[in-house]
């Protein structure tokens, strides 16, 4: 197995007077068997850096290693990377078979050998009866498993993969992230894995790099990313967050008429407050919040309510089921934990 590592990565597109810069200054390792996914909004450079590692866009500067060695000065076909695309990518006119082979024939290895690697890749994607359909005859998870088959059986020391389900429905991307992951460990292999898809990105990865306008954000485990957020950006782009201005002063941070505890030795100004939906208890409690139940949806073992309160608005809350509401009632909460943004400062975290 191996390690990867991007070293101060950059990448500008345009004029050297005037360049569009999409990846800029963005290091990072990836550890041997490692399983890293890139994640951020469109047009954040995710994909232009795994382009990178595999060899199809140039760096302006910086380096990409695998296991030690800079890998910049070798042709995609020569780098030991596979690399799975949004798109399948399949040759139309060839066999299930004869597209998973097509790269080891390339290195002119023993039909026997093909066959047997072939044979194997396609097991290895419960696809073991297919080898002889074209990709037309396949549906969409059936093609992208054959595209994730053709990248493993080149044996790579790095496994890239950009979007590969953005294209399926919701059910079936559930499904083969879930089989991509079993592989992925299986297989003890390094792997790279560009998505937008905050959901994917947390049941995916060992770790998250999160990326804004080509530099990176917060490199992390995802629970850690979740929970404790080291910016505004990262706060607002991972999962659901309900942000409130607020100013502190002394003991206290006022939001309008509510008070809530400030961090212990934080400087009285201007804040956000961030609040995660599922951080709230229901409770008829002295100092409790109220506000009236706009909206309200059943999510199975959670319900999503929307409350209007008269001094912060609109607020998105996960209740459990056992918590008796009703759209247009009434309804008492306090926060139980909560973040808090002091200009470019790290975050204080405050449990009630």
């Amino acid at each position: 197995m191996s390690t990867l590592e991007l070293n101060k990565l950059r990448k500008a597109f345009g004029a050297v007077a005037n360049p569009v810069v999409a990846v800029n200054d963005l290091s990072f390792t990836v550890a041997d068997g490692e399983f890293l996914c890139i994640l951020g909004p469109s047009g954040c450079g995710k994909s232009t850096a795994l382009r990178m590692i595999a060899g199809f866009e140039e760096p302006t500067s910086g380096d990409v290693l695998i296991d030690g060695q800079s890998i910049v000065a070798i042709p995609p076909n020569k780098r030991p990377t596979a690399m799975v695309f949004q798109k399948y990518t399949l040759w139309p006119h060839m066999k299930v078979y004869d597209n998973i082979a097509f790269g080891l024939r390339l290195r002119h290895l023993p039909k026997a050998e093909i066959e047997k690697e072939v044979r194997e890749a396609l097991e290895l994607v419960h696809l073991g009866d297919y080898g002889d359909r074209y990709p037309a005859q396949l549906s969409g998870g059936e093609q992208q498993r054959v595209a994730i088959a053709r990248a493993l059986v080149l044996k790579p020391k790095i496994l890239l993969l950009d979007e590969p389900f953005s294209n399926l429905d919701a059910l079936l991307r559930v499904r083969l992230r879930e089989e991509l992951r079993t592989i992925q460990r299986n297989l003890k292999i390094t792997a790279v894995f560009v998505t937008h898809d905050q959901e994917e990105a947390l049941s995916l990865a060992d770790r998250i790099a999160v990326m804004r306008k080509g530099e990176l954000q917060q490199l992390d485990k995802p629970a850690s990313i979740y929970a404790t957020p080291q910016n505004l950006f990262v706060a607002d782009f991972i999962g659901a967050m309900n942000m409130f201005e607020g100013k502190l002063s002394g003991r206290s941070i006022q939001l309008g008429d509510l008070a809530l505890p400030a961090p212990a030795g934080a400087a009285s100004g201007e804040v956000k407050v961030a609040l995660r939906p599922e951080d709230v208890a229901v409770t008829d409690a002295a100092g409790a919040w109220a506000g009236t139940v706009t909206q309200m949806s059943d999510l199975g073992h959670y319900r999503k309510v929307f409350v209007r309160t008269p001094q912060l608005g609109s607020l998105k809350l996960y209740l459990p089921k056992s918590v008796e509401v009703t759209e247009g009632g009434p309804l008492h909460f306090k926060p139980t934990r909560y973040l808090v943004f002091q200009g470019q400062d790290k975050p204080a975290e405050i449990h009630l």
